[in-house]
């Protein structure tokens, strides 16, 4: 089986970009106040909490899980992978 450089491409910046455009799930439920982003899977998480230390960095209350970012490219490198699939099947390509 070959791996699609092209597809992997498309799909690790679809994921990246979903960030973006897909509002995240803001939970209140907890003692901190967070906004969790990510499509399919939440992978980044904005930590909404006040830094007594004044830091300038915006990405300072940010929290990356990287193993569920590639699970999340993964997820739609599949799913591109079965369109193209499905296209090529009705074309006859």
């Amino acid at each position: 089986m070959t791996i699609h450089t092209r597809i992997l491409n498309l799909s690790a910046w679809l994921a990246v970009l979903a960030i973006f455009f897909i509002p995240g799930t803001l939970y209140t439920d907890e003692k901190t106040l967070r906004t969790e982003y990510g499509f399919p899977l939440r992978f980044l998480t904005d930590y909404h909490i006040t830094n007594p230390e004044g830091s300038n960095w915006f990405i300072s209350n940010m929290h990356i899980n990287l193993l569920i970012l590639f699970i999340n490219i993964l997820f739609i490198y599949a799913g591109i992978h079965v369109i193209v699939y499905i296209k090529k099947r009705l074309l006859g390509r």
